[in-house]
């Protein structure tokens, strides 16, 4: 019994132990598959965790998107990847080197690799790099350092865009092994894969050599690999910035002091690992092609682009500037308008008498009131269409024009070789385009032209679900139980224009999470005239589940709900308010859709 005792004492510290050693996650780009990577890695990981005391060091196979994605979360304390990958992790996540990889292959160490372009042997047509040009060609996908961005340079410096002067450019992913499959079959013409990747095929036995051909081909002192790029510096361990910086030394340590014969080399295939190294010719690639950290254009060439064409653009701004100000008097005039309309309303309404004159006399100022919001929202929505086609004939050929000139710019600067005067030229066509959209964005606030080329229910479903867009964390459902098809004009911009006022309005002030909006038709009634001619009446609403208010607002209180009663009104309709505090609001407007056919504005 008392042995006994004495081995549960023996046996359950060791466990007590186990169980408390932390699990650390090494994230691995798994650039030739998951399977080869657990099979090549999980090795390294056991080392490190047979070497460092309390931790417990789990391996993690994971492709470009997923290991950001995996980043993102904090699921990772250390990552092994390749350089350009790194230096992208660096940038975005603020992941720190802590040691570089010594490659082995073929008896040769090495801290540097680089890529091969090839493409088959019998390929007469295909000699060099510009052969490539109408050519087909595979990669491993454009963020890819070793499988795509280092033959990417090689190919800007010979003169060939891969993405506009190739027949196709084809990004066939993880294994490279598939690439090099797809040109010896003949599916592709030429691909290009990180250097190793030939000859451990050859040397398995999956390929040979002899069927392919090397293309742009390189000779560097001590590298026995096939290559057609400049050398990079090898993978890059790193830390995350949820690593303790003491265990990131004793990680470092650990690896500076691994056997050249350990199982994690051997299964590997590396002779071990040095000092960080420095990743700066990594830069340069990057700055050359404008990806990474480098795809912002400079401010120089943007004021070069400003000496040079700052008449034009003096003037496209005067005429954009001009017409937000016209645009704002308008829609100022509009609502001083409205508001004294609407004290007219409520002073006429509180003089209301018993005699039978003066009820006359009050329904007479009201209707004339109505007729002149009428006609000032034509005005207003003529002046609209007004700028927003002048915006889009004046401003749309000057902006043309600048395009144009900026193209012939460029097809100059690409024939005599001038990059600066390229990249100013595509900084030209940049801004232009961006001038463009702001243009035609307040093209679309001045005078939504989709509803004259999809109708009033495709106009409302592409408002919602824009307004969707730059509001995500509302929920807004549109149901539509009414036809909408075959309404006149300002019946149309009048519901438009109210739905868009609305969705504002509970964008700046509601703090909603959910909203509604629906259409219904209440049926066909009596229009109260003598022939008694029947009306059909649509009803919508648009409903909030925000803060609310009080209690019902007061008649013609808020500028905006005085815009929607008064746009109702217009066209004989009426505007209704349901709120209270805290339980959302709802706003309902019905309109009679004989209402113009009667005479009315």
């Amino acid at each position: 019994m008392l042995l006994a005792v004495a081995g549960l004492f023996v046996v359950l510290p060791g466990t007590l132990l186990a169980d408390s050693r932390k699990i650390c996650s090494i994230g691995v780009l798994a650039h030739r598959g998951h399977e080869t990577a657990i099979r090549m890695w999980t090795p390294t990981a056991d080392y490190l965790s047979s070497q460092i005391a309390g931790y417990d060091f789990r391996l993690v196979p994971l492709d470009l998107d997923e290991m950001h994605a995996a980043e993102l979360r904090g699921e990772l304390d250390f990552i092994l990847t390749n350089p350009g990958h790194y230096v992208e992790l660096e940038y975005n996540h603020g992941v720190s080197r802590i040691a570089t990889l010594m490659n082995d292959r073929h008896g040769v160490s090495s801290t540097l690799f680089g890529a091969v372009i090839f493409t088959r042997r019998d390929r007469t047509d295909i000699e060099s790099l510009t052969d490539l040009k109408g050519k087909s060609f595979a990669a491993v996908n454009e963020a890819a350092f070793g499988g795509f961005q280092m033959a990417w340079r090689e190919l800007k410096e010979a003169g060939v865009d891969p993405f506009t002067d190739m027949e196709e450019l084809r990004f066939i992913g993880f294994p490279q092994d598939e690439i090099v499959y797809a040109v010896r079959d003949g599916r592709v013409d030429a691909g290009t894969v990180r250097t190793d990747i030939l000859e451990y095929m050859a040397d398995r036995g999956d390929i040979n050599l002899e069927d392919l051909k090397v293309l742009n081909s390189q000779l560097s002192d001590g590298f026995p690999l096939l290559h057609s790029t400049q050398l990079y510096p090898e993978w890059a361990f790193a830390k995350t910035d949820i690593a303790p910086v003491g265990l990131a030394r004793e990680v470092s340590l650990a690896l500076l002091q691994m056997p050249r014969d350990d199982p994690a080399t051997r299964a590997g295939k590396y002779s071990g690992w040095t000092v960080p190294l420095d990743y700066n010719r990594v830069h340069e690639l990057f700055e050359m092609l404008g990806i990474g950290p480098y795809q912002v254009t400079g401010d120089i060439r943007f004021m070069d682009v400003l000496r040079r064409y700052w008449y034009w653009l003096v003037l496209l701004s005067g005429i954009i500037l001009f017409s937000l100000i016209l645009n704002v008097y308008i829609k100022r005039e509009v609502v001083r308008r409205t508001a004294q309309l609407s004290e007219t309303n409520r002073t006429l309404q509180d003089q209301i008498t018993e005699r039978e004159r003066a009820e006359q006399e009050v329904r007479e100022l009201l209707e004339e009131n109505r007729t002149l919001v009428g006609n000032s929202l034509v005005v207003q929505e003529n002046e609209r269409r007004y700028w927003s086609r002048e915006l889009h004939d004046e401003l749309g050929q000057c902006v043309t024009a600048i395009q144009a000139d900026a193209e012939i710019i460029s097809e100059y600067a690409a024939a005599r070789g001038d990059s600066g005067l390229e990249k100013s030229a595509e900084a030209i066509k940049s801004v232009s385009a961006r001038i463009y959209e702001f243009v035609h964005s307040t093209m679309l606030l001045l005078r939504p032209s989709i509803l004259e080329d999809l109708g009033l229910a495709e106009t409302l479903r592409q408002e919602v679900d824009a307004w969707q867009t730059r509001h995500p964390k509302i929920r807004c459902t549109l149901s539509m139980n009414a036809d909408l098809e075959g309404l006149d004009e300002q019946t149309e911009i009048t519901i438009y224009r109210i739905v868009q006022e609305s969705l504002t309005n509970i964008a700046k002030y509601a703090h909603a999470s959910n909203v509604t909006l629906n259409f219904d038709v209440l049926g066909d009634f009596s229009s109260g005239d003598v022939d008694n001619t029947p009306i059909t009446v649509l009803r919508f609403s648009i409903r909030d589940d925000g803060v609310g208010m009080d209690s019902k607002p007061a008649r013609g209180s808020g500028l905006g709900l005085i815009g929607i009663r008064e746009r109702a009104s217009a066209l004989c309709g009426e505007m209704s308010i349901q709120t209270a505090k805290g339980q959302g609001l709802a706003i309902i407007v019905t309109l009679p859709l004989i209402c113009r056919s009667k005479g009315q504005p």
